[in-house]
């Protein structure tokens, strides 16, 4: 089994806080001009609530992401915790 090490846990926690800041930076992005989706101008309203739909969507996948990478954050440093204390098996 390959060995881990403290620095491959933090490039782990760099990635993940990218991904955060990311998903974060799109969640405030469509939050902040959800008007743009759920007043799409046009005449079509099927298109009025395709747009909608979409803002929705969106809001949503950006909401799932940012609490999926927490959760990866929270137990990447559970791992770092316990290898720190030399509780891993590194066999």
């Amino acid at each position: 089994m390959k060995k881990f090490n403290l620095d491959q846990v933090e490039e782990v926690r760099i990635v993940l806080d990218t991904i955060l800041g990311l998903s974060q930076t799109i969640n405030d992005l469509v939050e902040n001009d959800i008007a743009l989706f759920s007043e799409y101008p046009s005449d079509d309203e099927d298109e009025k609530w395709q747009a909608k739909r979409l803002g929705s969507k969106l809001l949503a996948l950006a909401t799932a992401t940012i609490n999926t990478t927490e959760k990866a954050q929270n137990q990447v440093e559970l791992v770092a915790n316990e290898l720190l204390k030399g509780g891993v098996n590194n066999d």
